[in-house]
């Protein structure tokens, strides 16, 4: 089961911040890497304003739009507003133990990136 501490993602069944590491994210910048470092590794994607974007630039909001998040619903379309596209789950579907406090943009960025790809 994955887990979250200290903006690092990790792959582990025992506690939070333990565990192989997956990726992590930072400044709403998604990155997959080994390093237990928060900021390092390759760009996966980006979240800002509900909006998750796809792409390798480390400047949130830009990239491709895959998904979007309102209101704790999960939508894949290529529009910029969130709210707008087909329904893929529920936020609550996408957790990661330990990312609760986190938005739910963020929540959903990191499970699709870095665990399972939603849409």
């Amino acid at each position: 089961m994955p887990n979250f501490k200290d903006g690092v993602i990790r792959d582990g069944n025992s506690s939070i911040g333990s565990g192989s590491v997956l990726g992590n994210i930072k400044n709403g910048v998604i990155r997959k890497g080994t390093s237990s470092i928060a900021g390092s590794g390759t760009v996966l994607g980006n979240v800002k304003n509900g909006i998750i974007r796809a792409g390798t630039s480390s400047i949130a909001g830009t990239g491709t739009v895959v998904l979007n998040v309102k209101g704790g619903v999960v939508r894949s379309g290529t529009s910029s507003i969130a709210g707008h596209g087909t329904t893929v789950c529920n936020v609550s579907n996408c957790m990661i133990k330990g990312m609760e406090h986190e938005m739910d943009e963020a929540i959903v960025a990191a499970y699709h990136f870095l665990i399972k790809k939603l849409a």
